[in-house]
């Protein structure tokens, strides 16, 4: 493949493999509210990428490519001894103007082959990249663009000429909450119609939303009287682990993870 020249590229494509669907897919949302559907319907766009970089002598440039929504992000940052100007940002196939490269503006003047670790990163309409821990260029902040996202996979590495080794390679991800809280099958309170309190009455809310179970999903009633508060909270097991059981068939189930108890004071 090519991208702003003619030289070729080799691309090392994340794809992204959804268990639910049991195919390739987009990057999708996931997180319910209160453990609702857990296949979500809209695309994640804010992605970051993270791994060590070591990059041949031979290397003219190491490129990253991010996609956010209908818009694709291709920064190119060259090796070694690079010309003032040689750092390419492109946004949809044309070269972005006013880039501000920083200090460190090229993947190093050595030439040396040595571990880089290298971050890139879409999020909250920002482009950012940097190598170890320095930034490229100037947070670029932009509008997205309407359309549909792309198809094939949200994040590539590309390397032109020579080659270059990945490690440690991790993508992270922005929590997404699906919105299919009021099409879940039990009709929640205080959703769609308004829930009257009286006195001395509260209406709970829990603070951990893929998991809690509070007044908007009880059965009979989404009202706790006062008087059946015992008192302040004095201790913290969230977050918890995930632990399969076979019991009456099989379930996931949340318990407390010891490492993570904490006390209030």
């Amino acid at each position: 493949a090519t991208e702003g020249s003619v030289d070729p590229i080799d691309w090392l494509v994340y794809r992204h493999w959804d268990p639910d669907r049991a195919r390739y897919t987009p990057v999708y949302d996931f997180t319910p509210y209160n453990g609702g559907d857990l296949r979500g319907e809209h695309r994640v766009s804010d992605l970051m990428i993270e791994a060590r970089l070591t990059v041949e002598p031979n290397v003219r440039a190491v490129l990253v490519r991010i996609d956010a929504g209908a818009d694709r992000f291709v920064v190119a940052i060259p090796n070694g001894d690079a010309p003032a100007g040689a750092l390419e940002v492109r946004r949809n196939g044309s070269r972005l103007d006013g880039v501000r490269p920083a200090a460190r503006a090229a993947w190093g003047e050595s030439r040396r082959a040595v571990p880089v670790l290298f971050e890139a990163s879409v999020m909250d309409r920002r482009l950012t990249v940097a190598l170890d821990g320095e930034p490229l260029f100037d947070p670029i902040d932009y509008d997205p663009e309407p359309g549909p996202g792309h198809d094939d996979g949200p994040i590539a590495l590309g390397v032109r000429g020579g080659s270059m080794t990945v490690e440690d390679l991790r993508i992270y991800r922005d929590i997404f909450y699906t919105a299919t809280l009021a099409n879940t099958p039990r009709r929640p309170f205080a959703v769609d119609s308004p829930v009257r309190l009286g006195p001395d009455e509260y209406f709970v809310l829990g603070d951990n939303s893929p998991v809690s179970n509070d007044s908007r999903f009880w059965s009979n009633s989404p009202v706790v009287p006062g008087e059946l508060f015992l008192g302040k909270p004095f201790l913290v097991h969230l977050p918890g682990q995930l632990v399969p059981l076979q019991v009456f068939g099989r379930a996931v189930y949340w318990v407390p993870d010891p490492r993570e108890i904490r006390y209030i004071r």
